[in-house]
């Protein structure tokens, strides 16, 4: 901090100087060929979900979260919005309207088919209806002719999109209906005896057995026991758009859970693979699954990709070299993607666009154009544009002295018009500084504007192009300097940068795109992806995480508000509220554990911002409105019985405190630092020890006396109370006997080091040695960082591992049917357990080499043994089936399938069969090991002989 102020002093004299020397400008990465450009300015929305065209008709609907759905022309000057329809009085409990369909033949029979919600978990809460024009100039519907054709269990995942195929038929997706994790929790994926994790097909022209639509003769599972007759294809997380082309062919983007965002080419009677899989990760591989499991055409992991958003294949006149292609984008980063596919694999796929939106819909004009929509409060349209950049030479800086932000790069002093600012409270670095600096081009300045009520305004804060913020990170006991993470906003939307400083601290080099890993003073540090930069500065966190009005305290040594030089408009005024030090004592408890939260979780965890739980942390909402106090947790609870989010009085069956405390997945942040703030964990536990509880009429609602009572056991009662346990001696014995019940009260023991040595020694082994993933990942962050657990990961070094001396004997163990690599049975005999699918690896040994046993499971597409080629064969009468052909003459075709049973199929029974260029073996099967276990898999494999 000294170091901080000395610079702040050292500056604040050329405060007036002007930023002359910058060459931060464009991207290091060849320009992407779009970008985006807004459509239909005169349209201005609120939190729109889906946009279609209004078939021959020159017009778009456009429906609203809240219900109303309007209309517009499809006109580069419209302006006039024409009600559709107002569901919400109808409805009082709708919380979500989705998808709209017009009938094929609407302007004769005035059909139009609406999917809307209700609340969360209420079990019909998902609706399909159809509703009836009473005028279509503009078109109108009333809602009295509302008939309610389907509905199923309404929750976090809904599906909801509508769309009619080429036969005449409704399609219509569906969720697995529930909380982001753990996983399918209802275990509905590979469920065909229900309507959810599905795509649906009806006939809404017929109507039979009562129901105002009929079940189309060649829907796949009509006549399967037990199973929805409506569903077309299953196994689908939350099928967010989906879409015909002119080929007949059906799109799905379906958001992943923790790795992958896939995009699927829907086939009749297909099973996509959820929960058994996601993409090629095993979730529940042991899942009985009704069908075999059909990989998605295309899957991005979660440091380009994290809540994918379908599109539609390009036909448009605008952009030629996009002819054929399926776009598609990502609601978090932004990008935009092209695929094309030729009917049996993908040939081609690429970035299009890097976006700042949140791509929430695409939607098509009848002339194949494509626009998509900004999920925001006042939505707006946009469309891609060429990019003017595409033939310019990138110029970007790739060392840090070249970028024109120091005028000595290894001191750190910054060039004229560069000025260092302080921020009230930095996010936590695994125990790492940071120095940052803010620098606007030219005499350019930050606007802002005031809009709306005086009682009520709202601000828009405008940077001028090419702003420059950037932070060094430096490890405090040694003072080496470790990155430097430059922000820049190149006129449309913020990019993150990472230069990685040599070991001399001289200058630094820029990272690559998808990040770096190595060590800093033996601790595992991460350079993040430039994706994974985009996920927390996003447009809900005002991108700029650090210089926000709530967090600025000194900009080169002045009071922000004495900085006019930088702004124009109230930027320093229009934050309600300002953080404070979670390191100064003088604030109340609260204000301090509320900046704290802040800092490491409101960029992800507030209203839009991404976080896949219903919690806001945002400094500025009250802390009875953040959705914390007494609310149940949704992914997960650790084990702790009847926990909430935040629990009063009890920070040990709080998940929050419980997520903030841990190492490994679940950790949070979860991207940045890994290893949890001791002094925040203590900032939190004295916070939620001191909420006062509120009785109400929930049973769990308790008091502290009350807890103190019914405590889990007499030595919790203790803990709570601020007694001390007396006997020692048992502690020193057995360091978990007087916190069985809750060993967060240990680990906070040993972290307040108010276990004196060797018993905390002593009570972190037997922490340790519990096995207990629950209670291990309270504890790790205590050892060494040479004795803590670390994973392969997905990139390894293939040649170091190889180096690795394995133990037979323990890879034998982990690849048995209690070890880790259990799910290998359900497709590999070894030594006679096991399925008979894939290559029986009992002598595996002696068909292949250590590396390429291990490129086998690295890469299991890269080469595929003979005879275990993925073949698709679609039959006549719709049915998929996906497996390896054994045998092939004139009159039939023998395929063994999952499961290893063989299926014999007459040859006048097929329409195509194909062969596809990936294994069936799922990748990843290494990630989660460390890398001795993969050493010793790998060297009882090479000793299968």
């Amino acid at each position: 901090m000294t170091r901080v102020l000395l610079l702040c002093l050292a500056f604040s004299t050329t405060i007036h100087a002007q930023w002359t020397t910058s060459r931060i400008q464009g991207s290091p990465e060849a320009a992407k060929p779009c970008i985006p450009e807004q459509a239909f300015p005169g349209i201005v929305l609120h939190e729109a979900l889906e946009m279609v065209p209004m078939p021959g008709a020159r017009r778009f609907i456009a429906v609203e979260k809240g219900g109303k759905i309007w209309s517009f022309k499809d006109a580069p000057d419209a302006r006039q919005q024409d009600l559709l329809i107002d569901l919400k009085p109808g409805h009082p409990q709708l919380q979500y309207a989705y998808g709209i369909a017009f009938h094929p033949k609407w302007r004769e029979n005035g059909h139009v088919f609406l999917c809307y919600a209700y609340g969360d978990k209420v079990p019909d809460g998902t609706k399909l209806s159809r509703f009836k024009l009473s005028q279509q100039e503009p078109p109108v519907l009333d809602p009295t002719s509302e008939t309610v054709l389907l509905t199923w269990r309404s929750g976090g995942h809904n599906g909801a999109s509508l769309q009619f195929g080429p036969d005449g038929m409704l399609y219509i997706s569906t969720g697995d209906s529930e909380v982001p994790s753990p996983p399918d929790p209802l275990n509905t994926g590979q469920d065909i005896s229900d309507l959810l994790s599905s795509i649906l097909r009806i006939d809404v022209d017929r109507t039979e057995n009562g129901q105002a639509y009929a079940i189309p003769p060649d829907n796949p599972f009509l006549k399967t026991p037990n199973a929805m007759p409506e569903i077309w294809a299953f196994g689908f997380r939350n099928p967010w758009k989906i879409s015909f082309d002119g080929k007949g062919r059906l799109w799905c983007g379906d958001v992943g859970w923790e790795l992958w965002e896939m995009i699927h080419l829907v086939q009749r009677g297909g099973n996509h693979g959820w929960s058994a899989y996601e993409a090629s990760q095993p979730i529940k591989p042991e899942t009985q699954r009704p069908e075999p499991v059909i990989p998605p055409v295309a899957a991005h992991p979660h440091t380009e990709a994290a809540s994918i958003t379908g599109g539609y294949v390009y036909h448009g006149n605008r952009f030629p070299e996009l002819k054929d292609a399926y776009i598609y984008g990502d609601y978090e980063t932004g990008k935009i993607w092209a695929l094309w596919h030729d009917g049996k694999q993908v040939t081609r796929r690429e970035e299009i666009a890097d976006t700042p939106h949140k791509i929430v819909t695409f939607g098509q004009s009848e002339d194949g154009e494509l626009y998509w929509m900004n999920w925001e409060k006042d939505t707006r349209i946009y469309r891609l544009a060429p990019n003017p950049s595409v033939a310019k030479p990138s110029q970007f800086p790739h060392k840090l002295s070249e970028t024109g932000l120091f005028k000595d790069t290894a001191s750190q002093t910054p060039a004229a018009g560069v000025l260092p600012f302080e921020i009230a409270e930095p996010m936590w670095q695994d125990g790492a500084t940071a120095t940052r600096f803010i620098a606007l081009p030219q005499s350019s300045r930050i606007k802002t504007t005031r809009g709306g009520p005086p009682a009520k305004p709202n601000y828009k804060v405008e940077w001028p192009a090419d702003s420059v913020l950037a932070r060094t990170i430096t490890w405090p006991a040694t003072q080496q300097r470790i990155e430097t993470q430059v922000l820049h906003f190149d006129g449309e939307t913020w990019n993150g940068y990472s230069y990685r400083w040599n070991e001399k601290g001289t200058d630094a080099e820029l990272v690559k795109a998808d990040g770096e890993e190595f060590t800093v003073q033996k601790q595992p540090w991460r350079i993040h992806s430039r994706g994974e930069c985009a996920r927390c500065h996003t447009n809900w966190s005002g991108f700029t995480l650090g210089f926000q009005p709530d967090q600025l305290v000194r900009i080169a040594g002045k009071e922000p508000a004495d900085v006019s030089e930088l702004f124009d408009g109230p930027f320093t005024e229009w934050q309600p509220a300002h953080l404070v030090s979670s390191h100064d004592p003088k604030p109340p408890l609260e204000t301090r554990a509320r900046s704290w939260l802040h800092a490491n979780c409101a960029h992800c965890h507030r209203r839009h911002g991404g976080g896949s739980v219903p919690l806001m942390l945002n400094f500025d909402l009250p802390t009875a409105e953040t959705m914390t106090v007494y609310e149940k947790p949704t992914r997960g609870d650790f084990g702790i019985s009847d926990p909430a989010v935040i629990y009063p009085w009890a920070p040990h069956r709080s998940i929050l405190f419980q997520r903030v405390a841990r190492t490994g997945s679940g950790h949070m942040p979860m991207i940045g630092a890994r290893d949890p703030d001791p002094a925040g964990l203590k900032l939190l536990w004295e916070w939620i020890s001191g909420i006062s509880p509120k009785k109400g009429p929930a049973e769990s609602y308790v008091s502290k006396e009350d807890m103190l009572q019914k405590g889990d056991s007499e030595h919790e009662a203790e803990l709570l109370s601020g007694r001390h346990p007396e006997n020692e001696h048992r502690i020193h014995a057995d360091p978990l006997h007087w916190f069985r019940s809750s060993p967060t009260h240990l680990m906070m023991a040993v972290s307040n080091e108010q276990i004196p040595q060797p018993r905390r020694a002593a009570a972190i082994k037997a922490a340790m040695a519990s096995g207990d993933p629950n209670i291990t990942s309270l504890f790790e962050r205590f050892l060494p960082p040479d004795q803590r657990v670390k994973t392969l990961g997905m990139n390894f070094d293939v040649k170091k591992l190889l180096a690795v001396q394995g133990n037979a004997k323990r890879g034998g163990e982990l690849l048995s049917m209690t070890g880790k690599m259990a799910a290998c049975f359900a497709c590999h005999i070894i030594n006679g357990s096991g399925h008979d699918f894939g290559p029986d690896l009992s002598k595996v040994g002696a068909r292949l080499t250590r590396e390429q046993i291990l490129e086998s499971l690295k890469q299991p597409s890269k080469v595929i043994a003979k005879g275990y080629e993925t073949w698709v064969v679609t039959l006549k009468d719709g049915r998929v089936q996906t497996g390896f052909i054994t045998r092939s003459n004139g009159g039939s075709t023998t395929m063994k399938l999952p499961g290893g049973q063989p299926q014999a199929i007459a040859q006048d029974q097929i329409q195509s069969q194909q062969s596809q260029p990936s294994s069936l073996m799922p990748e990843g099967l290494l990630q989660s090991m460390t890398e001795q276990e993969a050493a010793d898999v790998v060297s009882y494999l090479s000793g299968l002989k």
